[in-house]
């Protein structure tokens, strides 16, 4: 259809640091990846779970609602730019928002500020002051990233970076935008070891003790 926001969620990593499967380990009461998938549906009703292979796929699909496509790579083992690629057939939207499947604390208000960045352009992309930018929480126009996909891969290239650099049209939102919808920048925090997911696990029962606190507060 013509305009509107898809959500693709990479969920392709070997996860070698923290071992195998990642996305399922557990944040709070939910997996990482049904909480990714959670704030996706509530950003989109388009949403694409790509992973790395058909054996992730199957595995997956346990924590994956029946409505949600899930897919796996068509090259297998060639990094995100091609899980992304994948994503980016088979939706109808205009543009698409990328997820990875290992950042529990993605707000949607974050997402939706980068569709409104993204609109007229290729790419809205978060940047860091220091110029490091966040390929994995960026938006696309999907017609304009498919194309882009196919060139850097075409000259050997194998991150959604190098994608990047194909585009005409790039929208670098400085972080500073992102930390007035979201403080503390959760957003951005992607596990990839054990001390990451055990310092996860600890700001989610922060988070729970506060909702719980901020609704007995409302029943009195």
């Amino acid at each position: 259809m013509e305009g509107g926001l898809a959500v693709i969620i990479l969920a392709g990593g070997a996860s070698r640091r923290l071992g195998a499967n990642k996305p399922l380990e557990k944040v709070g009461e939910r997996s990482m990846l049904a909480q990714v998938i959670m704030t996706a549906s509530n950003i989109s009703d388009e949403v694409v779970v790509v992973t790395g292979n058909p054996f992730q796929e199957a595995l997956y699909r346990e924590e994956i609602p029946h409505q949600i496509v899930v897919v796996h790579d068509k090259i297998h083992q060639k990094g995100p730019l091609v899980g992304l690629y994948t994503g980016l057939e088979i939706i109808n939207s205009e543009y698409a928002a990328v997820l990875p499947s290992d950042c529990p604390f993605v707000k949607k208000e974050v997402v939706l500020c980068l569709y409104g960045m993204a609109k007229g352009r290729d790419a809205a992309v978060p940047i860091w002051a220091d110029g490091r930018v966040e390929p994995l929480h960026s938006v696309f126009r999907v017609t304009s990233a498919k194309k882009a996909a196919v060139e850097a891969m075409k000259a050997e290239m194998d991150t959604i970076r190098e994608m990047i650099q194909q585009m005409d049209k790039v929208e670098f939102v400085p972080i500073e935008k992102m930390e007035e919808l979201d403080p503390p920048l959760l957003t951005f925090l992607n596990i990839n070891t054990r001390a990451d997911l055990e310092r996860a696990r600890r700001i989610a029962r922060e988070v729970g003790r506060t909702e719980q606190a901020m609704g007995a507060t409302d029943r009195r």
